[in-house]
């Protein structure tokens, strides 16, 4: 499939990331809940991996985080079992993905070697202001002792800060903005990339993605609005 991206400095041995994206030879209009699914199915299909059993969140802009473990894993699976009103999982179970849909927020994906557990993140400007991360990197350590000096995080494909303009009310919460013809942009990826090290995790352990949603082989919402399509961020830990 050529509409799937990796991660550079993750060789996908310990933890397999992959960001499945719109492709070019669509346009998001023109996209289906079929076309959508058959998408998803062909790529889990290809890492060998039933989409039925990959953990979906329904996000909705907050901080809450859900640990996916034996006790509840059997309640979610696919998107018509979804973990409700969640925009963070955490887990120390293999083989078991968890997933990020976006259209121009930040993906993150979290793993800590020594603990051997990761977490995957939806951080809009809204979690990014919750600190949804930070909480995120707390509960890990609480749960698993997840180790800062040995966690590995990824911040995925997001709309770039030349596309994304806001107003005041949502520049007043970031330090990493600018003015572009007299309005403010941001750049969430970054304001996520510094609550990472203000946590205490090692910048050369930060990939930040510098593939910029708004382009079109992604989703994004600031380019085509209201949609079905998403991009996934998969995390499975091995």
């Amino acid at each position: 499939m050529h509409n799937i991206f990796y991660p550079s400095k993750n060789d996908n041995k310990k933890i397999y990331i992959a960001v499945l994206a719109k492709g070019i030879d669509i346009k998001a209009k023109d996209i289906d809940l079929e076309y959508r699914k058959s998408q998803e199915y062909n790529f889990f299909n290809n890492i060998n991996f039933d989409v039925n059993k990959a953990i979906f969140m329904h996000q909705v802009h907050k901080d809450n985080i859900v640990k996916i473990d034996e006790n509840n894993i059997n309640l979610f699976g696919g998107r018509e079992r979804l973990v409700e009103n969640t925009d963070a999982l955490i887990t120390n179970l293999k083989n078991t993905p968890l997933i990020v849909q976006t259209a121009d927020c930040v993906p993150i994906i979290l793993y800590c070697d020594e603990s051997k557990s990761i977490a995957a993140i939806h951080s809009g400007w809204r979690g990014t202001v919750q600190n949804i991360v930070s909480k995120t990197i707390d509960l890990m350590i609480k749960e698993y002792n997840a180790n800062l000096s040995k966690m590995y995080a990824y911040i995925g494909p997001y709309i770039a800060l030349k596309d994304y303009e806001v107003g005041d009310e949502v520049a007043v919460h970031f330090q990493n903005k600018t003015m572009m013809n007299n309005k403010w942009h941001i750049d969430n990826g970054l304001e996520v990339k510094k609550q990472l090290l203000d946590c205490g995790v090692l910048e050369n352990n930060i990939e930040l993605s510098n593939l910029n949603t708004y382009d079109e082989v992604f989703y994004s919402y600031r380019r085509d609005g209201v949609q079905v399509g998403r991009i996934l961020t998969v995390a499975i830990l091995l």
